[in-house]
C-alpha cells in the first residue's frame, strides 16, 4: 500500500462528528481560582492533554475542537475501568450519511489538573483499532468548558482557561463564528471566493479540506493529484491533493501557495492542526468568537 494511501483511508472517520444532543454536564466540584493552565502536548496530530477519569491515570485525551457534544471515551478505557453502557448515541459523517452507533458510559468524575467534572456521560469509540489508530484514550471537545474562554497556546504547548469575553469582532483577529451543532465555523475568503469552514483540531491530514465544486472554481498552481482512496456511504473515492494561486485568508491571515485537499464529506471546508498549530486560538462560546493571534 503506498506511503499516503492508508492514511487518507481513514477520511470519513476523522471527519465524521457525533450528531447528539450533549448531556448538562456538572460544573467542577467548587469553584475555580482562574485563569488555570494546562500543559498540552503538540505533535503532528491533535493537542493533548492528561486526564484523570474516577480518579484514575493520567490518560491522555485529544483536545478536538471539531467534536461535537460531550467528551468520547476509547473502548479499550471503558474496559479498563470496568464501565457499563448506558445507553446509546448514533454518529454521522458531514455527508449526512453512513450512520454508526456508540454505546454511553457515565464517568462519576472526569479531571483535568483541579478543575473537576462530575457525573459526566462520554460516547464510548473504538479510535486504537480505526484503520488510522490515535493514541489516545478520549477526546475533549469544547463543550465541556462552555463556561469558559478557553484558549489553545498551540506555541506555548498550553491549555488555558478563564472567565471574560473577547471583545467584539474586527474581521481581522477576532471573528464572528456560527456554532454549527458544537462546531466552530468561521468564513474563509480564497481569491475572491468565499466559504464556510469548521476550525478542527482532530484534523490532522489536510491543512484546507474543500469541497470538490469549490475547488473547481478557484485558480490552481498545478494539475490534481490523487494522493489516497476512502470510503464514504456511497462507495470509494479518490482523495486529491492541488496546489492554489489564490490565497486563502483567515481574518488578516493570509496563506499563500496553500496546497489542498478534496472533496471534503459535506459542502463545508476544513481547516486543520497543521494550520491552527500555527496561533494562539481563544474561543468565547457565549458570545461565539474567536480570536487567532500569531505569535
Amino acid at each position: 500500500m503506498p506511503r499516503l494511501l492508508k492514511p487518507f483511508l481513514a477520511i470519513a472517520t476523522i471527519f465524521s462528528w457525533a450528531v447528539w444532543q450533549a448531556p448538562q454536564l456538572h460544573s467542577a466540584d467548587s469553584a475555580p481560582k482562574l485563569p488555570m493552565e494546562f500543559p498540552m502536548q503538540v505533535g503532528e496530530g491533535m493537542p493533548t492533554v492528561e486526564v484523570m477519569v474516577n480518579g484514575q491515570g493520567p490518560f491522555v485525551f485529544g483536545f478536538d475542537t471539531g467534536a461535537q457534544a460531550g467528551p468520547q471515551i476509547d473502548a479499550s478505557l471503558v474496559e479498563k475501568l470496568n464501565l457499563k453502557a448506558t445507553g446509546e448515541v448514533r454518529a454521522i459523517d458531514p455527508s449526512g450519511r453512513n450512520p454508526q452507533a456508540s454505546a454511553t458510559v457515565k464517568l462519576d468524575s472526569l479531571s483535568i489538573g483541579s478543575l473537576r467534572f462530575t457525573e459526566v456521560t462520554a460516547a464510548s469509540r473504538n479510535y486504537k483499532n480505526s484503520p488510522r489508530p490515535l493514541k489516545v484514550d478520549g477526546i475533549l471537545g469544547l463543550n465541556l468548558f462552555a463556561d469558559y474562554l478557553v484558549t489553545l497556546d498551540f506555541p506555548a504547548k498550553k491549555l488555558r482557561l478563564e472567565k471574560g469575553e473577547l471583545p467584539k469582532a474586527d474581521g481581522a483577529e477576532i471573528l464572528d463564528y456560527k456554532n454549527a451543532a458544537g462546531i466552530t465555523q468561521v468564513e474563509l475568503s480564497v481569491g475572491d471566493k468565499k466559504i464556510k469552514a469548521h476550525l478542527d483540531s482532530g484534523n490532522a491530514i489536510g491543512t484546507f479540506v474543500f469541497p470538490t465544486a469549490f475547488v473547481e472554481k478557484l485558480s490552481l498552481a498545478g494539475e490534481p493529484r490523487v494522493v489516497g482512496r476512502a470510503r464514504s456511504a456511497s462507495g470509494e473515492m479518490e482523495i486529491k491533493q492541488v496546489q492554489l494561486k489564490d490565497v486563502v485568508k483567515l481574518g488578516r491571515h493570509e496563506f499563500a501557495d496553500a496546497t489542498v485537499t478534496y472533496p471534503a464529506l459535506g459542502d463545508i471546508g476544513n481547516v486543520g492542526v497543521k494550520v491552527l498549530s500555527q496561533f494562539v486560538i481563544t474561543f468565547d462560546q457565549q458570545n461565539e468568537r474567536v480570536r487567532l493571534t500569531r505569535p
